[in-house]
């Protein structure tokens, strides 16, 4: 089942692997989206055009490489940044072909492999958009071909005289490999370790030189940190003049509270598990997981004991040690941040794939027809269970978010944005598109875009709400929030953005919903259940604002408009819909009747998903407890106030302001202290 001993790539195998690439490419090209995304979609943009800083830890190679591709004179710049996923998808299912004729005898085994895994959901779903996940895995698997290369599976010759050669190249490209995501990568480097073995006596002769290469493959973080000097337009948490800027930057310390969850438990941990075990099985039609298994099964006795454990160390340390390292909120975003991970463990499934496969033919003798049948066949079912998820979605959902804002922003507004679902698509048109020149785009915790009000890294709390404020106050209105809102002004809630109003007091609230704004809300989120994870959060968030404000309009004794009757009966029937109508009536003008606040809730606790954000789930509770404490209910207010703090346990969670109030006013004192000490915990922890 091996390869003939000695094997090297020929010229026809390098044009077969070409032609794996080729065809993936095209594909990706098709189905890329023409327009910005949601996620990180569009920041990888804009730090890709204008030569700027991403997120931590910078991913200064993609910004790099992105820049080039933006350049390209074909389509919008979103595509062109998209089709550069799209080259080193293609690129690493084509280094994956050449992957298994290193290992398994036959060219077919090794386009079930290449294709398989560049047809599966998630490496698919990646290599369409602005992310870093197609060329983290491009590194991964050249990174095997070198290694096979160097130290080839037992049964093979030894490594021929190329062996330094391939031994500095790796290093070279490694070092390269950080510069684009360093976690990914250092996470399977002890993998490479296990299949370098047969070469520990070259790699410790030239570490002094091997060490430097791979020195040589970080200098684009050189750059990015000099780059942030220049204060780009986008340069997230720039400039970085420190050593210990440099090293909360690049450590992604700010993310400390992102990576592991303060409402986060082991039973969170068990469910992700669940999940990790579902997405391996659908990512090659189960059918082919299966002969992924057959492969594992039969990999010691092809290619020896240590190619053996390299593949599977290769697999378990992005999977399911990251798993046990990562403290996630098991939710439907923290799955969706979670799913591209394993895409390194995807890889080595691919190539177990092609052993299993060859497995198969050999066992049952398959001619070369049927060989062939059964390989298309299973490449089939792939491309339909990746098609399902990267053609049959909606693109353009983000871009569509964004222009709606856009369109009913008042004129020379002020407009404060906050994260993935509202400043990538929102820069994105501001400052490529040049939309809304007349507008000025902040972000509001100074964190990426270049016109920041502070630098985020030396400014407290105190000072940036202080900046703020004195912003606020002198500048002349219509100044707005998408998500956030800075306390302490009357406001306008206008559903897709909320306008400060300085001529009002602090507790004042008024509601108007631009008709403008009513056909996106009728189109893209009142009646549309997006597929995608992260837009589908986007809406179920929309829904429950419009519910509020629906829910603040509402009038005892005043019949509704038939368009009102129509969102509100549909609305009802939504979880997300019905917690935000309760919301929005607790919030009236007018004192609200308890009957309707009860039923909206109880709709909402049978209508609750099971992978609910916590947020969500301690805001129902939160919400329950206000309607029970206003209603006498003082021990049943308190039971629901404290259960939204336990699922949600922040400093910022709302329920503490009534709950601190309720320990007071009946003299619980032991209870009010043991409720502060947990707070300075939580605040000393995160």
């Amino acid at each position: 089942m091996l390869p003939t001993p000695g094997f090297r790539p020929t010229r026809s195998d390098w044009l077969h692997a070409a032609m794996v690439g080729a065809l993936l490419f095209a594909l990706y090209a098709a189905t890329s989206s023409r327009t910005v995304e949601m996620e990180d979609d569009g920041l990888f943009i804009l730090s890709s055009y204008f030569l700027g800083v991403e997120h931590p830890p910078g991913y200064p190679l993609f910004t790099l490489i992105g820049h080039l591709f933006s350049r390209l004179p074909l389509g919008s710049v979103a595509y062109r940044v998209h089709l550069a996923s799209a080259f080193f998808g293609a690129l690493t299912c084509a280094a994956a072909w050449l992957c298994t004729r290193c290992l398994v005898a036959g060219r077919l085994p090794a386009y079930l492999a290449g294709f398989g895994l560049g047809l599966s959901p998630v490496f698919w779903s990646q290599s369409i958009i602005a992310e870093v996940y197609s060329l983290n895995t491009f590194f991964f698997v050249v990174l095997i071909y070198l290694g096979l290369r160097a130290c080839p599976p037992s049964g093979q010759a030894e490594a021929a005289r190329e062996q330094p050669a391939l031994l500095a190249l790796m290093a070279f490209l490694f070092g390269l490999s950080l510069s684009n995501h360093y976690p990914l990568m250092l996470l399977v480097a002890p993998a490479f370790g296990i299949l370098l073995w047969p070469a520990r006596m070259a790699l410790l002769n030239r570490l002094g030189v091997l060490s430097w290469l791979v020195i040589a493959g970080l200098l684009p973080y050189v750059w990015m940190v000099r780059r942030s000097w220049m204060e780009p337009p986008i340069s997230f948490d720039g400039p970085l003049q420190t050593i210990q800027e440099i090293w909360f930057f690049v450590s992604r310390a700010g993310y400390e509270n992102v990576d592991q969850s303060a409402s986060a438990s082991w039973l969170d941990q068990i469910k992700f598990f669940r999940f990790l075990g579902g997405e391996v099985l659908a990512q090659f039609a189960l059918l082919g997981t299966l002969l992924a298994a057959a492969g594992v099964a039969a990999q010691r006795r092809v290619w020896g004991n240590r190619v053996a454990f390299f593949l599977a160390v290769a697999f378990l340390m992005p999977s399911v040690v990251l798993l046990l390292l990562l403290g996630f909120d098991y939710d439907s975003v923290g799955k969706h941040v979670f799913h591209v991970y394993p895409l390194p463990a995807y890889a080595v499934l691919a190539l177990w794939m092609g052993l299993g496969f060859a497995w198969l033919t050999q066992r049952y003798r398959l001619s070369g027809a049927r060989a062939t049948a059964a390989c298309a066949a299973l490449l089939a079912i792939i491309a339909m269970m990746g098609a399902r998820t990267n053609i049959f979605t909606d693109h353009g959902w983000g871009a569509r978010h964004a222009q709606a804002i856009l369109r009913v922003l008042p004129k020379d507004a002020v407009l404060f944005v906050t994260g993935e679902s509202d400043l990538g698509p929102l820069a994105y048109f501001y400052l490529v598109e040049q939309a809304r020149p007349d507008i000025e785009l902040y972000q509001s915790r100074g964190l990426v875009l270049g016109n920041r009000l502070f630098h985020p890294l030396r400014t407290s709390e105190e000072q940036k709400l202080l900046r703020l404020r004195d912003f606020v106050d002198k500048h002349p209105p219509p100044i707005a929030y998408t998500a956030e809102f800075l306390g302490g002004y009357g406001r306008r809630d206008h559903w897709l953005y909320v306008e400060i109003d300085k001529t009002a007091p602090a507790d004042a609230i008024s509601v108007d919903v631009p008709d403008a704004a009513l056909p996106f809300f009728e189109e893209s989120v009142l009646m549309e259940s997006e597929s995608n994870a992260w837009v589908a959060y986007q809406q179920d968030e929309l829904r429950r604002r419009f519910a509020v404000v629906l829910g603040q309009r509402l009038r005892r004794g005043q019949p509704l408009d038939p368009r009102e009757s129509k969102y509100l009966a549909i609305l009802s029937r939504n979880f997300y819909g019905a917690l935000g109508l309760a919301e929005g009536l607790m919030k009236s003008k007018e004192q609200y009747a308890a009957g309707p606040v009860i039923d909206a809730l109880d709709r909402a606790r049978d209508l609750m998903p099971a992978d609910l954000n916590k947020a969500y789930q301690s805001r129902f509770f939160y919400l329950r407890g206000v309607l029970r404490l206003d209603l006498g209910d003082r021990r049943g207010a308190t039971q629901d106030l404290e259960t939204s703090f336990s699922i949600w346990p922040v400093a910022d969670n709302p329920v503490l302001t009534p709950l601190r109030e309720t320990y007071a006013a009946s003299g619980d004192g032991k209870a009010l202290q043991e409720l502060e000490a947990r707070v300075r915990t939580i605040k000393k922890k995160h």
